[in-house]
């Protein structure tokens, strides 16, 4: 984990980012962090995206609710139960 000023980050930016490959830096202003810069693929961007969402995790804690008030379904019901949505027969 590396140290690294706003000044420095201002004036080297792309040394940061590309260090930021290897490692998190933590990003201080006044001697006191502020951020964390931490290297990002495209599929981490998209699954921090999802799992940030307000309207997802809405979606979420209101499945959660449902389940606590009304409880599960067996695999083996839920099974029989796409398997008739989708019409297919068990061979």
């Amino acid at each position: 984990m590396r140290f690294a000023g706003v000044k420095e980050l201002k004036q080297q930016t792309m040394d940061i980012l590309n260090a930021s490959i290897k490692e998190d830096i933590i990003i201080t202003a006044y001697g006191k962090p502020t951020a964390i810069l931490h290297h990002v693929t495209e599929e981490d961007l998209a699954d921090y995206l999802i799992e940030n969402a307000p309207a997802f995790k809405t979606r979420v804690e209101e499945a959660a609710a449902e389940y606590a008030a009304h409880g599960g379904i067996a695999a083996d019901a839920l099974i029989k139960k796409l398997e008739r949505r989708r019409g297919t027969k068990k061979v």
